[in-house]
């Protein structure tokens, strides 16, 4: 179980600390306690900190003209996770797909709800390159504003960036042209893409239109609704996280949690 954090060019690596790992530890005299805690939990965690240095090394590796630090911070991984995440540009969590255990559920509301900073959600079949083509999901919502925000840096880089209207009705956006113009200011060539909910659902629409390019970033809002809605009636955050094969950039508003 792992997850990161990303400041500058630090990568930080959360997991469970070894007395976390026995339940029942409280039933157990405090003598057999740490016996078992030396013996199986922290051989554990140091091997498993192993693996992971072992991975990120060849991740290094694989790209040259990066530069990066390597940290593993053991910690109850909500806590932890909200803590590190306040302080990095941004926290990359799996997808629900590949990814949906108690430890990333958790993991990934840490990270989303607990932060104020932006979420990159990675599928499993991730290329290594990405953001040439950049789609932004666009609702006129407080949590689509927080996301174009939050991908100042890619849209900087982008070279195409489609700012994505799903149409729930048959009334005209304004907002789709504003933020067109708005982002036009700052020297971005931009297009603007008004679709049908064809596919059932927006967030279905949203992410077959953002599949289409090879190397896309998916930029939007998340829980436009109460949480707890879309968790018990879904929604297009629900489906993004499990549903996607490009990867995520996602940032909530306030009103959100």
């Amino acid at each position: 179980m792992r997850a990161i954090s990303l400041r500058g060019s630090k990568c930080c690596i959360l997991c469970p600390a070894a007395w976390q790992r026995l339940p029942y530890a409280s039933e157990i005299s405090p003598f057999y306690s740490q016996e078992v805690l030396d013996i199986f939990c922290r051989g554990q965690v140091s091997a498993e900190q192993s693996e992971v240095k072992a991975w990120f090394e060849q991740a290094l590796s694989a790209h040259p003209g990066a530069s990066a630090d390597f940290q593993c911070i053991e910690g109850f991984p909500p806590t932890t996770m909200a803590g590190r995440a306040r302080v990095a540009d941004l926290s990359v969590v799996p997808s629900i797909a590949p990814r949906e255990d108690e430890f990333w559920m958790a993991v990934r509301d840490a990270a989303l709800f607990q932060s104020g900073r932006p979420v990159l959600v990675i599928p499993e079949e991730t290329p290594s390159r990405f953001g040439e083509t950049i789609v932004v999901a666009w609702k006129d919502s407080v949590e689509s504003v927080r996301a174009v925000t939050a991908a100042e840096p890619f849209l900087a880089k982008a070279k195409r960036i489609v700012l994505l209207s799903v149409a729930e009705d048959d009334n005209d956006d304004p907002s789709l042209a504003a933020i067109a113009d708005y982002l036009a200011l700052t020297g971005l060539k931009v297009e603007t893409s008004r679709i049908a909910s064809k596919f059932g659902t927006v967030g279905k629409a949203l992410l077959h239109e953002a599949s289409n390019a090879p190397g896309t970033l998916l930029v939007m809002g998340a829980y436009g609704h109460w949480r707890w809605r879309e968790w018990v009636f879904g929604g297009v955050t629900q489906e993004a996280l499990r549903d996607t094969v490009v990867p995520v950039l996602m940032a909530i508003s306030a009103s959100s949690r």
